[in-house]
């Protein structure tokens, strides 16, 4: 894990962005929440496999800086095995998710919670069921989350007239983790693009 990275992450909560991303959701039974200590069972399904390898990437990452210095031969064929892990896990997302029809939408997104747009307007305190699939990773994360704020926005968008703000509620450490990562890169994206446009 890269060190801006780490320190972001100890600082959890703090970063956000407006970013694009697949966001679809559902409402949540309580008693299902509170009977699974507001665990999700669906949490190890082909959507969040990607996000599981992420995790897995990221305590891996002292070891691999290691065979890195010993055996840069050993650290290529390990990357190749990822490589061929990540393809498996991409076909089996689009196999059962059909990625190509999943739409984007605009979000504000932190380690903490989320907004985004909608068609009908959520009461504050609903507990949702949430599907966030990062881009361009593919990373699907799922997760509870409460309704802390819903207004009608007045920008003539009558498709989507209600914006809503959500609060995470017992998120997977390693995902709000690799939330604050992916915020970190797309910041960096967003400055080395600016900075060609200045050259330019």
């Amino acid at each position: 894990m890269e060190a801006h990275c780490k320190e972001a992450i100890e600082r959890r909560g703090f970063v956000r962005i407006d970013d694009t991303i697949v966001l679809k959701y559902r409402k949540a039974d309580m008693n299902d929440f509170q009977n699974n200590d507001g665990r999700l069972s669906a949490d190890m399904s082909s959507f969040t496999i990607k996000a599981r390898f992420a995790a897995i990437d990221q305590k891996l990452r002292p070891v691999r800086h290691s065979l890195e210095q010993r055996s840069p031969e050993l650290l290529t064929y390990l990357n190749a095995i990822d490589e061929k892990l990540n393809l498996l896990a991409d076909l089996a997302f689009e196999t059962e998710h059909d990625l190509i029809d999943l739409p984007t939408q605009e979000v504000s997104l932190s380690a903490g919670g989320t907004s985004f747009l909608t068609q009908k307007p959520l009461e504050l305190g609903t507990l949702l069921e949430l599907w966030l699939l990062l881009l361009p990773s593919h990373a699907g994360i799922i997760t509870y989350a409460n309704v802390i704020y819903c207004k009608k926005i007045n920008d003539n968008n009558q498709l989507y007239p209600y914006k809503v703000g959500v609060e995470f509620k017992n998120i997977r450490e390693e995902d709000a983790d690799l939330i604050i990562c992916h915020v970190l890169k797309k910041e960096a994206d967003e400055r080395r693009r600016r900075s060609k446009l200045k050259v330019r």
